[in-house]
Parts: C-alpha cells; structure tokens; sequence
C-alpha cells in the first residue's frame, strides 16, 4: 500500500490509486493554526476595514468645529462639545472614530443627547418609522442603555448612500479569500517535505497494524519533519522514500503570490472606502493622494455633519441670522512652519489674513498685541492700470492726477479710491 505523503500534511482522505483502499490522512497543522489560515483572509480584510477607518476618523476629528454668533466667532456650549468632550467618557477623537465606525460598519450612525447634555453614539437602537418623523428606542452606547424614547428632531443621523459597503467588502473577501487559501497552500506545499510511504502485506498483517500506523504517522512523523535534528525509526515493512524536488524558486514565488493577494485585499478595502491606497498603509503620500482622500471620503462626511448640526441644533432661524457652526478644516494636516513660511508670507502681505490669524491656524496661541489683528499689505499690491502706466520707465507706477497716498489710521497702506 502506498499513498502521496502530502495528502496526509493537507489533512484529505482520497482512494488508494494502486488498491482502490481509502487513505486516511492527518495533517501537521494544529487545530489552532489550521483554524488561523481558513480565517486568514477575513482577519486580513478586517484589519484593512479599519485601518482605513482609523484614517477617516482621524481626519474628520482633526476638524475644528468653529461656532458663531450674529456672524462673530465665539466658543459657546456648542465648541466645547464638537471640540473638546462629548461626554464624560469620551474625547472628540474617541466620540468620532465610535461615530466613522459604526456609519461604515452599517451605513448608518445616530447620536442621541442625554437630559446631562451629553452626546453618546448609538452602538445599537430600535426605530419606527413615520412621514412625521421616526421614533427611536432601545438604544444603547458604551455597553449600557439610554432610557428614553427619542424623536426624529432630537437625533443627529448620519448616513453613507449607495452600495452596502460590507456587500462590497463581503464580495472581496470571497474572492480574495478563495485566492489566499489556494497560494497559501501552494506555499504550504512547496515549503514541505514530500515523500512516499510504502507498507507492505506483511505489515499491513499485523493486529498491531492500526496502532503501529496510527503511532508513525501522527507522533513519528510529525517530530521528524518539526525536529532541526532527528531521526526516524521505521520497522519492518514500511519503506519512507522522500521525493526530491527543485523547489527553492516555486517557494520564493508563492510567498511573493501571497504577500500580493495581500496587498490587493488592502488596496481593493481601500478603494471600496473611497481611501487611497498610500493613505491606508501610511506609506509614500503624495499631495495628490491627499486632495483625492480629502475630497472623497473626509469632506463629503464633514459636510453632512455640519448640515445635520445646523439643521437638528440651531434651526433655519438662527442660521439666517448668523448663529451656526462650521467646520475648519486648517488642522487636519500637519504643516511644517519652514515648509510654509512662503505661502504665510503671501497670505498676510496680501494682507488675507492678519497674524493672529496664521497662528491661530497653525495651532499656536495668539499674540495679545493689536498689531498682530491689523492686516498689512506690502506696496507691490497696486491697481492694474497704475502698472500698466508705468511699463515704459523705470520709476514707480504713476498714480491719477490729483491722488494722494492713503493710510487708514492704524498704519497699514490701503489703495486709494
């Protein structure tokens, strides 16, 4: 009797080729690692699941939620909320990636306000709905329940449209998982010893037989083939013969097919998810993949945040009249300050923005000096025709008959008028 000694590692039963006999086979892998591979490709496409979510959250609580008042600026109840601490138990980066995960995980996030005024992201809830508006019940967050029946206006919902994601991400997974599976035991395969297990008719006579079988080929082996140093006792009548086989480069090659499948189930989560690929490993970001990441996911989700806040929050009302908030989107980014001193030099002698304004941005306090609110503009800024004026010599532009330079009392040139 004689069977392929592979089919034993890979844990199959098939037919005798030579006796039409069924072969029992084990396998090497215990039950633990065996289990891990089945699930390798479903822990792989989870693990590229959130890693872009950790992404998108990141860049959405990184915004500042900045409120105002009568069209000024202020830090009402409002900032600290969306900026600072949600709830007792949350920071804002917590509260968002609770908020991203479950709006990606099921395509749609509530968050409900306790009588404290707290905000909590719902984990699970039970709605009703009506033309007049849904109710919502049962809700729990953070493993414990939320009394109290919630109305339609009183729920900030979010929502992503189009395709379920976990359809799409499902769809990978089997496909990518089903590809996995076949190069990881190609690697399996290739990496192993093989050989030819012949027992005889004298052996195979034995009332021992069973035992003596099951002893070689489940302990023997198995030590034999795991042992950097060993040797294997076979008694009369079984004959191991190990095939050789030039497989070096086919191992170099399966392990690269593997690390492919890999990458792929990344970049195709990452695609599903609107996230570039570069931005998902955190490897070799481009600007491009920055503007392409801001623009789809962050923004989109950031603006349909700040709808729902002004329109559940505050009410067409006091938006009209200038009591809003809105999102900021100057600290997602880390910047450089040497890497940007040009751009901040053009944005405050354009005079666009003062100086406090370029700190304030750049995450620095402000400076409590009334020089640093003025906005100054150098003296290159002139009007088109003055310039135009002054192409044929080599003085300054000449200004209209009658003019006179103008300041607006504070010291910053203004053009005159």
């Amino acid at each position: 009797m004689a069977f392929n000694f592979f089919k034993w590692i890979l844990k199959e039963t098939d037919l005798d080729p030579e006796t039409g006999a069924t072969v029992s086979v084990g396998t090497f892998l215990d039950g633990e690692a065996a289990e891990a591979l089945v699930g390798l490709e479903s822990y792989l496409q989870k693990m590229a699941f959130w890693a872009c979510v950790r992404r998108i959250a990141d860049a959405v609580g990184s915004v500042e939620w900045e409120t105002y008042r009568r069209g000024k600026k202020v830090k009402a109840k409002e900032y600290w909320s969306w900026n600072f601490a949600p709830n007792p138990n949350q920071t804002r980066i917590q509260f968002f990636d609770a908020l991203i995960g479950q709006l990606f995980l099921k395509q749609e996030a509530i968050v409900v306000e306790t009588r404290e005024g707290h905000r909590y992201v719902a984990d699970g809830y039970s709605v009703t709905k009506h033309l007049s508006g849904d109710i919502y019940q049962d809700i729990v967050s953070c493993g414990e329940s939320i009394p109290g029946t919630f109305f339609s206006k009183d729920v900030l919902r979010f929502t992503l449209e189009g395709a379920r994601l976990s359809q799409i991400l499902t769809a990978v997974t089997i496909l990518e998982g089903q590809l996995l599976k076949s190069s990881t035991t190609s690697y399996i395969r290739n990496a192993g010893k093989h050989g030819i297990l012949t027992i005889d008719d004298i052996a195979e006579a034995d009332p021992d037989f069973e035992d003596t079988y099951n002893d070689l080929v489940n302990k023997k082996f198995k030590a034999y083939f795991t042992a950097a140093n060993a040797v294997l006792p076979l008694f009369k009548g079984y004959n191991y013969t190990e095939t050789a086989e030039k497989e070096a480069n086919r191992v170099t090659t399966d392990t690269r097919d593997i690390r492919a499948i890999m990458d792929d189930i990344l970049e195709l989560t990452a695609s599903a998810m609107g996230v570039p690929t570069s931005i998902a490993t955190g490897k070799s970001v481009t600007d491009a993949d920055f503007r392409a990441f801001m623009t789809s996911p962050v923004q989109p989700i950031v603006t349909m945040i700040a709808q729902e806040l002004n329109r559940k929050i505050y009410g067409s009302g006091l938006v009209f009249a200038g009591t809003y908030i809105a999102p900021n989107f100057a600290a997602v980014r880390y910047h450089d300050v040497f890497d940007i001193a040009n751009p901040i030099d053009k944005l405050i002698g354009s005079g666009a923005f003062c100086v406090n304004d370029i700190l304030i941005r750049l995450g620095m306090n402000p400076i409590e000096e009334p020089w640093a609110y003025q906005h100054w503009m150098t003296k290159n800024y002139s009007p088109a025709d003055e310039l135009l004026n002054g192409m044929d010599s080599n003085t300054e532009p000449a200004k209209p008959p009658g003019e006179k330079e103008e300041t607006d009392g504070t010291g910053t040139e203004t053009d005159g008028e």
